[in-house]
C-alpha cells in the first residue's frame, strides 16, 4: 500500500470523493456483472430452447416429404425455417448423402464485435434431427442458431447497461460531491487550530446541526476540551519556564522561535511574546551561521557581544524517537560580569609585568655616580618604586586570592608564547601543576594536555591557537572523568603573550543533557495519547460507522484526553514541588492514624475489589507533616498497589511506631512485584514496571511520593519480588503530641 500512497490525491474531500466514485464503481461493476451474465445466460437458454422446439416442429412437415422423395418441398420447408430469426443455416441430408441447405444471406443490427460471436457460436450446439418413419431412416436434419443475431441482442444490453451504469456513477459522484464538499470544508476549523496554538488563543468556534455531521460537532468540542487544557497547562508550564535564571528558546527546523522565556526577552531587549514567530538569525545575527551549521549534538559556550552586554550561547539539537531532526534548544547567558573580571585579571597582570620591567631597568641603572640633585631625586624615585612594590604586592595577593577562588583555570604565555603562571585551580582541573607546565611552550602544553583527554575526543587534536576563534569542549578522561571547555585569549601586553583559559562545564553539560532527556521523554509521554486522539479523529471523519462504535470511539478520545491531563497536571506538581522545595507546603501536627484511616476510607477501591485492610498502632504518633501533600502520597502509593495487583488479592495498610523516633506507614499488595532492576527504577520519572501498557499510569506517581516524603524529612523504602507483590514503607519523623 505505500507505493500508492504517492498516487493519491493530496486534498481528504479528493480522497473521499476517489474511495467513494471506486466504491461505488466496483458495486456498479460487480452488479452489471452479474446481470450481464444473467441476461448472456438467460439469452442462450432461450435461444437453446427455441431451437430446439422448432426442431422437433421441424422434423413432421419434412419427414412427410422425405417419404415420398419430394425434396422440393423439403426445401420450401428449410426456406420457412431459416426466416425465423433464430437459425442461420438449415439442411436435410438423405442416407445417400445428398444435401439440401438453405443459408441466411442478412445481418442482424447492432453488429457485434467478432470476439462475442466466437464465444456465443461455442456455446451454442447444432441441432440435428433425425427422420424416421414406420421405423425406417429417411435422414436427418440440421439447424444451426443463428449466433451472430444472438450476440447482437447479447451486445445491445450490454452497451445500454454500461450507458445507465456510466450515467449512474457520474450522478451519483455529483449528489454526493457537494454536500461533501461542505461537510468537509469544516475540516479547515481544525488546520487553523494548529496556527491559533500557536498564538496562544486557540477554539474552533461551534457549527450549527445543520453545516456539519454530529461526529464533526462532537469532534471539535473534544478538540476544544483539549486546547483548553493544552492552554492553561501551557500557562502553568510558563510560569515554571520563566523561573529559569538562563534565557531559552526553542526553534523549530524551519529557524523560527517557537518559545521563549522572559529572561531571554530582557536579554534581547523584546517582550518574550514578541519573539514568538521571528527568525533566530535574524534576532542573533551574531550566531546566524553556527545556528545553520550542521551537527550532531549542537556546540556550548560561543561569547559574543551584543552592545554593551556579552553574551554567552549554547546550543542543543533535539531529535525525535527515530533520531529525526526536530529543531533546537538556545540558551543564553549574561557573562557581561565574568568577562570584566576577565579583563581585568589580564590588564592587571599586564601592569604588573610592565612594572616589574621598569624596576629592573630602575635597578640596573643605581650603580652610576651620581651628584646631591641626582641623590634627592633617586631617594624620591626610591619612594616611588617603594609604593609601587607596595602597591604590586597589595594587587598581587589580590590577584592571587582571585586566581586561588576561581573556580576556572589559567594558564598565562610569555612573549615567546612559553609557560609563566599556572592558576591552582588548573592544577585541580588537569592534575597538571608548576612542575610538569611551567617553561613548557604551545606544543609541550598541547601534549600534555592531549594524554589526559577522553578516547572519543583525542581523534581530533587540541591545538591552542584554534582556540583563538572557537572555543572547544574536551571529555577529560583524567585526573577524573569531567568536560572542560579551552578557549585562548590575547594576553593584551608585552610580558604576556597570550592566556589559556580553562573552565569545568561538566555540570553545565549535564543540566542541558537532562533538559533535552526531560522535553524528549515528556513529548513522548504527550505524543501516545495525542496519536491516539488524531487517529481516531481520523476513523470518525473517514469512516462510516455506527452510532455504538461513534460513541466507543469518543469515549476513546476523552480517555486519552484525560490521559494527557493528568500527565501533565503531575508534571506541573513534580515542578512546583522541586522548584518551591517545600516552601509553599502547610506543615502541622498531624495525628499519622487518624491521617492514615482518614485517606483509606476516602479512597474507593475498584469495582470488584476490597477495600484495603487497616492495621493501626495503639497509640498515636504524631508528625509535623503537610497533610495534604501526605495524602496525595498516600493516595498514590494505594493507586498503585491496586493497578499493579490486577489479578487481585488483599492491599494491606500498617502503621507501626518505632523505637527510634520514627513511624512507619506500610502499604503491601499482593500483585505482580518488581525484580531487583525494575525497583531500582521505579522512582524515576516515567519509569514503569508494565512494559505492556495494559495498566494505566503516567509513571510520575512514584516520583512525586518520594519527592514529598523526603521534604518532609522522611525516607522511602520498597521491597518486592515478582509475583509476589510489593511493599513500600514511607518512614517519617515523629514529635511530641500538641
Amino acid at each position: 500500500m505505500p507505493r500508492f500512497v504517492p498516487l493519491l490525491p493530496r486534498s481528504l474531500l479528493s480522497r473521499v470523493m476517489l474511495l467513494y466514485v471506486a466504491a461505488l464503481l466496483l458495486l456498479i461493476t460487480v452488479g452489471l456483472g452479474a446481470f450481464l451474465t444473467y441476461e448472456v445466460r438467460s439469452t442462450l437458454d432461450d435461444a437453446e430452447v427455441g431451437s430446439q422446439a422448432l426442431s422437433s416442429m421441424l422434423a413432421p412437415a419434412v419427414s412427410d416429404a422425405a417419404v415420398i422423395g419430394d425434396y422440393d418441398t423439403i426445401k420450401r420447408t428449410l426456406d420457412r425455417t431459416i426466416a425465423h430469426p433464430l437459425f442461420e443455416r438449415a439442411a436435410f441430408i438423405d442416407l445417400k448423402g445428398a444435401r439440401i441447405e438453405v443459408v441466411r444471406q442478412d445481418h442482424p443490427s447492432p453488429t457485434p464485435p467478432r470476439w462475442l460471436v466466437n464465444r456465443v457460436a461455442a456455446e451454442l450446439d447444432v441441432i440435428n434431427t433425425p427422420i424416421v418413419v414406420g421405423g425406417r431412416d429417411y435422414g436427418i436434419t440440421r439447424l444451426h442458431v443463428w449466433s451472430e443475431r444472438v450476440a447482437a441482442d447479447i451486445w445491445q444490453v450490454v452497451r445500454m447497461g454500461l450507458v445507465l451504469a456510466l450515467l449512474g456513477l457520474v450522478a451519483g459522484a455529483a449528489l454526493v460531491w457537494w454536500p461533501l464538499r461542505r461537510w468537509l470544508g469544516q475540516l479547515a476549523r481544525i488546520q487553523a487550530l494548529g496556527a491559533q496554538l500557536q498564538q496562544g488563543d486557540a477554539r474552533i468556534q461551534p457549527v450549527a446541526s445543520g453545516e456539519a455531521p454530529l461526529e464533526f460537532q462532537k469532534t471539535f468540542e473534544v478538540l476544544n476540551q483539549v486546547a483548553a487544557s493544552l492552554q492553561a497547562e501551557r500557562a502553568q508550564a510558563a510560569v515554571t519556564l520563566a523561573s529559569i535564571a538562563e534565557g531559552v528558546a526553542a526553534v523549530n527546523l524551519a529557524g523560527d522561535v517557537v518559545l521563549a522565556n522572559p529572561v531571554l526577552g530582557s536579554l534581547l531587549g523584546q517582550p518574550s511574546q514578541a519573539l514568538l514567530g521571528q527568525p533566530a538569525a535574524a534576532l542573533l545575527p551574531e550566531l546566524a551561521e553556527a545556528l545553520q551549521a550542521p551537527g550532531d549534538e549542537g556546540w556550548r559556550g560561543r561569547r559574543f557581544e551584543r552592545g554593551e552586554q556579552v553574551l554567552e550561547a549554547s546550543l542543543t539539537r533535539v531529535r525525535g524517537d527515530q533520531g529525526e531532526a526536530a529543531g533546537v534548544v538556545l540558551v543564553l547567558r549574561d557573562v557581561t560580569e565574568q568577562q570584566t573580571l576577565e579583563n581585568q585579571l589580564r590588564a592587571e597582570l599586564s601592569a604588573r609585568a610592565h612594572a616589574m620591567h621598569t624596576m629592573s631597568e630602575l635597578l640596573g641603572s643605581a650603580g652610576a655616580p651620581a651628584d646631591a640633585r641626582q641623590v634627592n631625586a633617586v631617594e624620591a624615585l626610591s619612594r616611588q618604586v617603594g609604593d609601587l612594590v607596595v602597591r604590586l604586592r597589595q594587587q598581587a595577593d589580590q590577584l592571587r586570592a582571585i586566581f586561588n577562588l576561581s573556580p576556572d583555570g589559567f594558564i598565562s604565555f610569555d612573549a615567546e608564547r612559553r609557560v609563566q603562571y599556572v592558576s591552582p585551580a588548573c592544577a585541580l582541573l588537569t592534575a597538571l601543576g608548576d612542575r610538569h607546565v611551567l617553561g613548557q611552550d604551545e606544543a609541550g602544553l598541547e601534549a600534555l594536555l592531549q594524554g589526559r583527554i577522553e578516547h572519543a575526543d583525542s581523534q581530533r587534536p587540541l591545538r591552542l591557537q584554534e582556540l583563538r576563534d572557537q572555543p572547544r569542549t574536551v571529555q577529560m578522561a583524567r585526573p577524573m572523568p569531567r568536560i572542560l571547555s579551552f578557549a585562548l585569549h590575547d594576553g593584551g601586553g608585552s610580558q604576556t603573550s597570550q592566556m589559556l583559559h580553562i573552565r569545568d562545564v561538566s555540570q553545565q553539560f549535564e543540566l542541558d543533557r537532562l533538559k533535552s532527556e526531560f522535553l524528549t521523554t515528556a513529548a513522548h509521554e504527550l505524543r501516545t495519547p495525542m496519536t491516539s486522539i488524531y487517529g481516531f479523529s481520523e476513523l470518525l471523519l473517514h469512516r462510516k460507522m455506527s452510532p455504538e462504535t461513534q460513541a466507543d470511539l469518543l469515549q476513546r478520545i476523552h480517555r486519552q484526553s484525560r490521559a494527557m491531563v493528568d500527565i501533565l497536571n503531575e508534571l506541573l506538581d513534580l515542578a512546583r514541588i522541586e522548584s518551591r522545595r517545600a516552601l509553599d507546603f502547610e506543615f502541622a501536627p498531624v495525628c499519622l492514624r487518624d491521617l492514615v484511616r482518614q485517606t483509606v476510607d476516602d479512597f474507593g477501591a475498584p469495582e470488584g475489589r476490597a477495600a484495603a485492610e487497616l492495621q493501626l498502632c495503639d497509640t498515636p504518633q504524631w508528625v509535623r507533616v503537610d497533610a495534604s501533600k501526605l495524602g496525595q502520597a498516600l493516595r498514590n502509593l494505594l493507586s498503585n498497589a491496586y493497578k499493579y495487583s490486577p489479578g487481585g488479592g488483599r492491599v494491606m495498610v500498617r502503621v507501626q511506631a518505632l523505637d527510634n523516633g520514627h513511624a512507619d506507614i506500610e502499604i503491601e499488595d499482593e500483585g505482580i512485584g518488581m525484580t531487583p532492576e525494575e525497583l531500582a527504577r521505579v522512582t524515576e520519572r516515567f519509569y514503569r514496571a508494565d512494559k505492556s501498557g495494559a495498566i494505566p499510569g503516567t509513571g510520575l506517581g512514584m516520583a512525586i511520593v518520594k519527592e514529598i516524603v523526603e521534604l518532609m524529612g522522611g525516607s522511602l523504602q520498597l521491597a518486592s519480588e515478582p509475583q509476589r507483590g510489593t511493599r513500600v514503607t514511607v518512614r517519617l519523623p515523629t514529635m511530641q503530641a500538641p
